[in-house]
């Protein structure tokens, strides 16, 4: 939770270019929609209340939270990073036109 004021900048910075999707592995449908609202999350948020059990935690095999991907639009992976203070670099990169 203490990335999601990056995660809000960063989604402002590359609006045009990228999108953030939220992947919720919490079992409380209801707290989910709670921490969306109260830290003003604007990206859509995914969630099934199956824990790590559901399809996308599944496919990527999500074992902890936060686990960060950066996708291309074939939903390969480009880069895992550890951090969100990791993805401004690596967003500019995947975002540049390719020469």
């Amino acid at each position: 939770m203490e990335e999601v004021p990056l995660l809000k900048a960063l989604d402002r910075t590359y609006a045009n270019h990228a999108a953030i999707i939220g992947i919720s592995v919490d079992v409380s449908l209801d707290r989910v929609d709670r921490v969306v609202k109260e830290k003003g999350m604007t990206w859509p948020i995914l969630a099934d209340g199956r824990e790590f059990d559901g399809p996308i935690p599944t496919a990527y095999h999500i074992q902890g939270t936060p686990t960060l991907f950066v996708l291309d639009r074939d939903g390969r992976i480009l880069a895992k990073p550890s951090s969100a203070k990791e993805l401004d670099p690596i967003l500019k990169s995947a975002v540049a036109p390719k020469r």
